[in-house]
């Protein structure tokens, strides 16, 4: 479920003398319009790369990095094979690194468009909610949580593990950020990249717990997916079952209609009657979402 990470070495962290912006700087793509003599910017196989002569930072998501995609969950075991293998490539300890950044995610399959979901996601405590270009966020300065639309992400950036059977799905994103302040007040110390190998990572179950938990604190509102026979008789009764919520039906039609006249009777005695007889109860698109999300935990 690890998926973004930003990992900071510094010089003295790599035995011996090493020229940093020499070495890392010959096996990236340099972007020379933001480099000069102090600073070295570019990329690395979907990973950005910033070089000055102290320090290196690497920053991106590993399953782009190691799949070419991250429509692919990373398993408990991949991100310190994934570590290992960059350390390989680009001759760097990056298992000494210091984690400023990580992002826990899973993409959930649910049943409807994500975005019909997140009227069901309200408040969360001491975040601000807020949706921007289709993707629902709660941010603070330290951690940001992220909702949105994984198909149509993945089909605007050509993702190339998109097929024609995905795109028959819908998929939700959903994503937490953390970032350097809230890992070393939550840890009480600063992570490195090497306690997140393994499948018994205490730092991983910790974050991974956290992501389940803030999903947890969400009050959600309770929103109905309406349910009904797909016929247009099925529509109008589900229509005057949701119109009963809110009114009186009986009343209204008292109150439209003449007094003793037989048609305002009729119709009433009818309306009561499909009522009475029309009993198909709403869907709860929370309870769809808290099953996955306890499955997501559960399967990590």
């Amino acid at each position: 479920m690890i998926d973004t990470l930003c990992l900071t070495l510094q010089s003295k962290a790599i035995k011996g003398h090493v020229d940093l912006m020499a070495m890392v700087g010959s096996q990236i793509n340099v972007d020379l319009k933001k480099s000069n003599e102090y600073r070295i910017m570019g990329t690395y196989k979907n990973l950005r790369v910033y070089v000055e002569p102290t320090f290196v930072r690497i920053e991106g998501s590993l399953p782009k990095y190691y799949y070419g995609s991250n429509l692919v969950t990373l398993s408990r075991s991949e991100p310190g094979l994934i570590i290992d293998q960059l350390s390989r490539e680009l001759g760097l300890p990056l298992q000494e690194a210091v984690v400023t950044r990580i992002d826990i995610a899973a993409n959930i399959e649910v049943d409807n468009e994500p975005r019909s979901y997140y009227p069901s996601f309200g408040i969360l405590s001491k975040y601000d909610r807020v949706i921007r270009r289709g993707t629902l966020y709660y941010e603070q300065n330290w951690c940001k949580l992220c909702i949105y639309d994984k198909i149509a992400e993945a089909e605007k950036h050509n993702d190339p593990y998109l097929t024609d059977e995905l795109l028959r799905t819908n998929i939700m994103r959903y994503e937490i950020r953390f970032y350097r302040d809230w890992l070393t007040h939550y840890f009480g110390r600063k992570i490195k990249a090497k306690e997140l190998y393994g499948e018994t990572s205490d730092v991983c179950c910790e974050l991974v717990a956290e992501w389940f938990f803030k999903y947890e604190a969400i009050i959600k509102t309770g929103v109905m997916k309406p349910k009904f026979e797909m016929t247009v008789k099925g529509l109008l009764l589900w229509c005057l079952k949701e119109m009963s919520r809110r009114q009186n039906i009986p009343k209204l039609i008292e109150a439209c209609g003449e007094k003793g006249d037989r048609n305002t009777a009729r119709v009433k005695r009818e309306a009561v009657k499909l009522l009475k007889e029309y009993g198909s109860e709403p869907e709860d698109l929370v309870k769809e979402i808290d099953l996955k999300m306890i499955e997501c935990t559960e399967v990590y």
